[in-house]
Order: structure tokens, then sequence, then C-alpha cells
């Protein structure tokens, strides 16, 4: 990265860096020998337009000097759509910038196969983690990724992706969405109605969303079912397990299944640290053996689908970290494996077919193999990038 307009080469002394892990931009700068008058002056001119706490190690600088060491100039690169420049004027003004970057936008088609899950095929094909959990997401209302996949299912999708030169910047939407296994075939498209929320829908206009997820976490197995009597490990008497154990890791993020209000949050008991939340429809869901409660949550607190509200432990009578989750209707224990959620509402009317004109090219082109994997969209910069929705 270079600073904004510097002077020539052979009157300028260059020092560049990269932030270590536990460096701050201050400890950075001081251990280029530079004054600590100095490093103080370029972390307060630049605060207002870039909080120097938000560093993070890979994080890199470059900076220019006069022979006689005076700053003339500062770029700083958080991520390859922000830098932020510092430079002084001749008149000794200090001035803070972020730089514009120039990106292009493109459509890109990705396809492949299941061998064993889904997260290692689509890292196979050389894409992010969040790409994974983005096409995941998706689906949540009808697949589970860690247990439904099998051996020769077969996934398509179309993603928006943004670069800078050859540098890839980050994803935007999944636009279109397939996943086969067997007989079975989920399709979705991306569609954001004038004035409304963006959500996905079937070609047909149906919505994915659903009034329950899946699972309300990330698990390796289920540890115990529902059923009427079970041998309890540690009491070593028979009794109801009215719910699901799922067995994960210890402070394994934990979501709610549902929008709903916390009844309640503390101890409980055998069941350790739990949440307990109210749904519509009469629905309610509980989740035990907690290690921890995310930040904020409380009794009264209106939470929203999939937003995490505790974390995996081993409270109460547990003999490992799991999650106890149980679901009841109007007071009604219900097993959660075999519960049929009802379906958000579907496109009517107009919306309907606003839908299906605004979906119709990206569908077209994801249908037609003979294109190119990759489409350009068009062209806008990282200020416009960073301000538009995720």
């Amino acid at each position: 990265i270079k600073s904004p307009e510097p002077p020539p080469s052979s009157q300028t002394k260059i020092v560049s860096g990269k932030i270590s892990k536990g460096q701050t931009l201050s400890t950075a700068l001081r251990s280029l020998n530079l004054s600590p008058p100095l490093v103080e002056k370029i972390c307060r001119s630049l605060q207002p337009l870039f909080n120097p706490r938000r560093i993070k190690p890979g994080d890199s600088f470059e900076i220019h000097l006069t022979p006689e060491g005076n700053f003339l100039s500062l770029a700083y690169q958080a991520s390859p759509i922000e830098i932020y420049t510092l430079s002084v004027t001749p008149q000794g003004e200090w001035i803070t910038q972020q730089r514009e970057i120039p990106l292009e936008k493109y459509w890109h088609r990705i396809s492949g196969k299941v061998d064993r899950s889904l997260f290692e095929a689509i890292d196979a094909l050389g894409e992010q983690d969040q790409l994974i959990l983005d096409f995941a997401d998706i689906f949540a209302w009808e697949i589970d990724f860690h247990s439904d996949p099998q051996p020769g299912d077969r996934f398509q999708m179309v993603v928006e992706k943004y670069y800078t030169g050859e540098t890839f910047v980050k994803y935007g939407r999944i636009l279109c969405a397939r996943y086969q296994s067997g007989p079975r075939e989920f399709e979705a498209l991306y569609f954001e109605p004038a004035g409304g929320r963006g959500d996905y829908f079937t070609p047909q206009g149906h919505s994915l969303r659903k009034a329950l997820l899946r699972s309300p976490l990330q698990f390796t197995r289920i540890s115990s079912g529902y059923t009427k009597s079970r041998l309890h490990p540690i009491l070593n008497r028979h009794t109801p397990h009215l719910g699901v154990d799922y067995a994960a890791p210890q402070g394994s993020p934990v979501w709610t299944v549902a929008d709903g209000n916390i009844t309640a949050c503390g101890w409980n008991g055998g069941f350790g640290k739990q949440i307990v939340i109210k749904h519509a429809g009469g629905y309610q869901s509980m989740y035990g053996h907690l290690s921890r409660f995310a930040p904020g949550m409380k009794k009264g607190k209106i939470v929203h689908q999939k937003q995490i509200i505790g974390y995996v432990g081993s409270t109460g009578l547990s003999t490992g970290p799991h999650l106890d989750f149980r679901l009841a209707r109007n007071g009604v224990f219900r097993n959660p494996l075999r519960e049929v959620s009802p379906q958000a509402d579907s496109l009517q009317g107009l919306q309907k077919v606003e839908f299906q004109t605004a979906t119709q090219p990206v569908l077209a082109w994801f249908q037609d193999h003979g294109n190119p994997e990759l489409k350009k969209m068009g062209s806008l910069t990282s200020q416009n990038l960073l301000k538009s929705k995720p």
C-alpha cells in the first residue's frame, strides 16, 4: 500500500510493517523507533475516521518520513477495501481520508457433489467458510447439514462476489441455490420486495422460512432422544426424557429456534443454567445445561430466530457437555425431531408477479449451463459496498 501522493522516493524515508498478535497500533509504531509524541499524534489523528482499537493481526501500514525523520504520510490497510490515509500538508494540517477502491461485482455459479459433508465439498472448491454457512442457512428449515446429507448429494448456487482487480474481497448474496438429495430437491431464490425484508422462496413463491428451525445448534450427535422412559445416567432410575440431548463441544453457541420472548433465564435445578422462550402459536422452547448465557439475555427480552442465546455446557445433572432441548405446544411436550413446523406466508398477487420478474434473469442464467461460471454485473466503489446491506 502507498501513502497519498508521496514525495519523490529520493527525498523520503519509508518504513512499513504489519500488526502482530497482541500488538496495538501504538506498540507497532513504537517498535519502528518512531518517537512517542509522533505515535500519539498519528493515533489521535486517525480516531475520527478509524478507531485504532479495531486493528487486527495482519493489518499492514506504510509511513513516509523526510530524511530528517519528520512525518509526511501514512497508509493503513485493514482489508482490501479498507485503506485509511493520513498526511500532512505544507501548511502543517493533518488530513485523514478513507481511500475509494474501485470494485467489480460478479455472479458466480458454483456446483459440486457431496462425498462426506457439504462443508468439505464446498471447501474443496476453494470457497471460504462464510459461503458454506450462508448456503446452509438458506435451507436450515428443511435440512440439517450436520446429519442429513448423504454421499452423492449435489448442490448448486449463484452467489454475488466482489473483486478489486483480481483480488477477491467478499461474498454478497446467494441469489439462487439448489440441493438434491436422492429423490428430494430443494430450490431457493432470493427476493427483496419493495419496502420489505429480503428472504428466500421456492420458484413458485412459497417461503422457505418456517416457524421453527430444525435444530438449535451445530451438534456432533444426538446422545439421547425423546422418550417416555429412559434410564437416567445420574439418578440410575427410569424417568421420562421429554426432549432431545444434542452432544456438542463445551462452549458451542446455542440459538433460539424461533422468534420469541424469554420467560425464564437462570438456574433451574437439574437443568442447570436454562433459558425458556415463549413463541407464537402456543410454542415454548427450553435450553438446558448451558455453560453461560449470551450477553443481554434476561427475562422479558425479545429474541429472533437463530439469535445466539447461550453456550453449551454441563451444568445441573449432566455427565458431559450437551444441550437439553425441549419443545412444548400449549403446555404439552412434543418430540422436536418429529414436530412439523408451519410455513411462513407465500407470495400473492402483485408481489408474486414482482418476484417472478425480479428473479427471472438469475434463474435463466443459473439453468443455462452453457454460460461461463462468472458473469460481470457492474462496477462500484468500496464506499458503496460498505454502506450497502449485508
